[in-house]
């Protein structure tokens, strides 16, 4: 899977490269080293035309920073609570709401 989205990204490049560069697609195939057929098959192709999907970076917090529950109230206030607050309380405390 990754070898095909590597693969595609170059053929994007390419085709990039070869609409930009105003010459003929055996002209750009010559000098690049690949096929006419080629350049034309990924010209047309939807993943030439489509941008690959970028990474984003990621960060990665413990459990014990996750917010399991947030209760906003419609007057306004909001409760934050974490995540290993015990199911009887909680449930006891929603009951006195």
């Amino acid at each position: 899977m990754v070898a095909s989205a590597a693969r595609k990204k170059e053929w994007q490049k390419l085709v990039t490269q070869w609409r930009a560069s105003g010459l003929s697609q055996r002209a750009f195939a010559l000098e690049h080293g690949v096929t006419q057929k080629q350049i034309s098959y990924w010209s047309r192709s939807p993943a030439a035309t489509k941008p690959l999907p970028e990474f984003v970076p990621v960060r990665v917090m413990s459990a014990a920073a996750a917010v399991a529950i947030s209760l906003r109230s419609e007057h306004g206030w909001t409760l934050t609570l974490p995540q290993d607050v015990p199911a009887s309380w909680l449930a006891e405390m929603l009951r006195g709401l």
